[in-house]
């Protein structure tokens, strides 16, 4: 059995601080973890790239792995991976914020809305959500999902 995983982060910094206040979450980002140990994820600024693991020090962090089966992580990763240069959706936060369902640009996305269509690309479904309205999910939507029960690895929420 595979696994695959991901882990949400909340850090510091005034973009982030933004994310907070709009969403009014604990967690600002979420991403997924690549074998090699790097991340995919979308980021204000530069879109959705591969970071290695060191490149932020998280205020607070919970790593996630879900078993799937080799087949649905292939299909994660090759998704994840065809993604990377899709630019940064500021006007789905905004959308967020005004609460305007409407308000979002199809050619770019956040960070939630990328895993989360990572994990439908792997017929993992991970919320009750169509197609087309990922770009309504945040970060601490997506932490809500009961996949995530139970799979836990990495807890650093002392700062909660």
């Amino acid at each position: 059995m595979a696994l695959f995983r991901m882990r949400f982060i909340n850090s510091s910094g005034i973009v982030s601080a933004g994310i907070d206040w709009v969403t009014d979450s604990l967690w600002d980002h979420v991403e997924i973890q690549m074998e090699e140990g790097t991340y995919i994820g979308a980021h204000a600024g530069t879109g959705i790239q591969e970071r290695s693991a060191d490149y932020c020090k998280p205020s607070r962090e919970r790593r996630y792995a879900v078993p799937v089966t080799d087949e649905q992580l292939t299909a994660i990763m090759e998704f994840a991976r065809s993604k990377i240069g899709t630019p940064y959706d500021y006007l789905d936060i905004a959308g967020l914020f005004f609460h305007d369902r409407n308000l979002f640009s199809k050619s770019r996305e956040i960070c939630s809305m990328f895993v989360l269509e990572a994990a439908m690309a792997g017929n993992l479904q991970m919320l009750n959500v169509l197609p087309g309205f990922t770009h309504l999910i945040t970060p601490e939507t997506l932490h809500l999902s009961p996949l995530l029960i139970g799979n836990c690895t990495y807890d650093f929420t002392e700062s909660s």
